[in-house]
């Protein structure tokens, strides 16, 4: 019996695309930030980082969310930076479910990196998971990070 090798080196269908990592800035996502600056210096591709604020919140949350998002952000890309990753950071606003989802296509994503926590069932009923939504959505691969 023989193994057949493929014709095309792993990761092919993302060179030139960008590793997405769509992140909430939460200490559980931390993890999923390294695995997202690891692959894009093993692939040579950007980084674009997402944040989005949710449009549910009052003004004064919204405020305070964007302060918090943008210093967890800088905080993002100086740790890129330093591991020799070319990156950007973006904040949006929106529903998170629907403006990473939207933002894979219009970023030139071959790849997305998210963060999920241990969620129980009643919070998955209740409210869902936005790791759930993107990996049933998205239009490129998914690389969930526990």
């Amino acid at each position: 019996m023989s193994i057949m090798e493929p014709d095309v080196p792993p990761f092919y269908s993302l060179r030139g695309k960008n590793v997405l990592l769509a992140t909430d800035g939460k200490p559980s996502s931390e993890k999923a930030m390294w695995v997202a600056i690891e692959l894009s210096k093993q692939l040579g591709s950007k980084l674009v980082v997402l944040m989005v604020i949710s449009d549910k919140l009052s003004d004064d949350e919204k405020k305070s969310q964007i302060r918090e998002a943008k210093k967890k952000l800088n905080a993002i890309v100086d740790q890129a930076t330093d591991h020799g990753v070319d990156v950007t950071a973006l904040l949006e606003g929106g529903s998170p479910n629907e403006t990473i989802v939207f933002a894979i296509e219009r970023l030139n994503a071959g790849l997305l990196v998210v963060g999920t926590s241990e969620k129980s069932r009643l919070d998955r009923v209740l409210i869902g998971s936005v790791s759930e939504h993107v990996v049933r959505n998205s239009p490129c691969s998914v690389v969930v990070v526990k």
